[in-house]
């Protein structure tokens, strides 16, 4: 029954626009997302960031706004700040 739901749910999944599927994907996708990876995620995009801005003196800095993490709903109440910060 797991597979036919599957099934299904891809089946409707490419039907949709595009935006809208990428958006279901990655909602789905976060449903099962550790904590570690989600740190994981925030590191990955600090590192796309800084690429981006190789060369120029200042880059965005992402990270999880503290305390906003502490709750078993983090997923629910996390905060990510972005801030501007000076290559090291």
């Amino acid at each position: 029954m797991g597979q036919q739901f599957s099934d299904q749910t891809q089946l409707v999944l490419n039907k949709l626009p595009e935006k809208v599927a990428k958006h279901v994907t990655l909602v789905r996708e976060s449903g099962s997302l550790t904590y570690e990876e989600f740190l994981g995620r925030v590191a990955e995009l600090n590192d796309v960031t800084a690429k981006v801005a190789a060369g120029q003196e200042k880059h965005l800095l992402f990270e999880v706004q503290p305390g906003s993490d502490s709750s078993a709903f983090w997923k629910v109440v996390v905060r990510v700040v972005c801030t501007k910060s000076t290559h090291k």
